[in-house]
C-alpha cells in the first residue's frame, strides 16, 4: 500500500481565526495557501484534548447506552463516551466515564484504536476507544440531565446491530468500536 500521498507538503496557514465560541465549541476559519499557489478558507470546529469511547464488555453481553441525542431529537443507540478532562489521559477519562454514565468500573482497560475521527474536514475531534472487560459496580456523579439507560446485547445481537440495514445503531464510531472489540475477542 502506497501512503506517500499522506505526506504531500501541507497548506500554509496564512491566518486563523475564532469565528464563534460557545459553551462547547469554537469555530475557527483558516485562510490557506496550497502548494500550488491555490488559495482557500476553511472552517472547522476546533478544541479539546479529544475524547474516549467505552465498549463495556462483561463476558457475555456488552452494555450499550440509550441517550438523547439533539443532532436528531430522538433518542440513540450507542457506548459510553465522554471527552478527556484536561490533565487526565484516555484511559482514566474512560474509567471516569463509564463510573459516571452507567456506574461500572473495569479492571481491563483494552485499546481498540488510537484515534478515530469523524468529518475530518470539519471537526477537530480525536476518539480513543477501548474494549472494557472484568467490570464491576462503581458509581461517580456525572453531568447528564437524566440517567442513561443500558442495554444488554449478546455478541450475536452485536453482528446484527451492525450488519443489518436497517439496525437501530447508527452511530458510526460506535459501529466501528463494536466492530473492533468483536475481532479483539475473535468473534468475527
Amino acid at each position: 500500500m502506497d501512503l506517500s500521498a499522506l505526506s504531500r507538503q501541507l497548506p500554509e496557514i496564512l491566518s486563523r481565526k475564532k469565528q464563534k465560541v460557545s459553551r462547547i465549541f469554537t469555530v475557527e476559519e483558516l485562510d490557506l495557501k496550497f502548494s500550488n499557489s491555490s488559495r482557500m478558507t476553511y472552517e472547522r470546529i476546533a478544541g479539546g484534548n479529544g475524547a474516549v469511547m467505552a465498549i463495556p464488555f462483561d463476558g457475555s453481553f456488552f452494555y450499550l447506552t440509550s441517550e438523547y441525542a439533539c443532532g436528531f431529537e430522538r433518542y440513540e443507540l450507542g457506548f459510553v463516551k465522554g471527552k478527556i478532562d484536561d490533565g487526565e489521559d484516555p484511559v482514566n477519562a474512560c474509567i471516569r466515564e463509564m463510573k459516571e454514565e452507567i456506574g461500572f468500573g473495569a479492571k481491563n482497560i483494552i485499546p481498540l484504536k488510537k484515534e478515530m475521527t469523524l468529518a475530518p474536514g470539519m471537526l477537530m475531534l480525536r476518539m480513543h476507544t477501548f474494549l472494557c472487560t472484568d467490570l464491576y459496580e462503581s458509581r461517580l456523579d456525572g453531568d447528564e440531565p437524566e440517567p442513561i439507560s443500558i442495554i444488554k446485547v449478546s455478541i450475536k445481537e452485536a453482528k446484527d446491530l451492525i450488519f443489518d440495514y436497517d439496525s437501530p445503531l447508527t452511530e458510526s464510531r460506535a459501529i466501528a468500536s463494536l466492530t473492533l472489540a468483536l475481532h479483539k475477542l475473535n468473534a468475527i
